[in-house]
């Protein structure tokens, strides 16, 4: 069951989820409403009003949305700069990447990479300790051995 499902909003009709497809097939492109509705062989008010119905938002800001939610995983996945990032998602314009993600995510997409990181970097460091009860553990014994971090039989007896 889709998220418009569950919301009571039914399925998908056919052409709202081919426009869907087609757009996140290719986020580069610089899609336009003419363009959506003419590929779905609807009318731009048409097209507008059953995406309003389905989503809550016109077609051209689920686009933004489905750019901003790949730039976001880019950001997480990949060593990209913003700037090609964006010319990757469709944004040929920095400042107009950044602003959409910004206005979407609340954070801009330097400081997104950078809590990600953090985030990412703060979990690794967190699992350096006993992996039975997280506390932390000397890097060797008395015996210059390294300790196990399973359950480390000198801690937990």
């Amino acid at each position: 069951m889709t998220a418009t499902e569950r919301s009571g909003l039914g399925p998908a009709r056919t052409e709202i989820r081919d426009t869907v497809i087609r757009m996140r097939a290719d986020l580069a492109h610089r899609w336009t409403l003419a363009e959506l509705a003419q590929d779905a062989h609807l009318s731009r008010s048409r097209l507008g009003g059953l995406f309003v119905e389905q989503f809550g938002v016109p077609p051209i800001m689920l686009l933004a949305r489905l750019r901003v939610r790949e730039m976001a995983r880019l950001l997480r996945e990949s060593d990209m700069t913003v700037d090609q990032i964006g010319v990757r998602v469709g944004w040929r314009n920095r400042g107009h990447a950044a602003e959409q993600f910004a206005k979407t995510m609340g954070v801009t997409p330097t400081a997104y990479r950078t809590e990600y990181r953090q985030q990412t970097r703060q979990t690794a460091d967190d699992l350096t300790g006993c992996l039975w009860c997280g506390q932390p553990l000397p890097a060797t014994d008395d015996d210059r051995k390294t300790r196990r971090s399973d359950g480390d039989p000198l801690i937990h007896g």
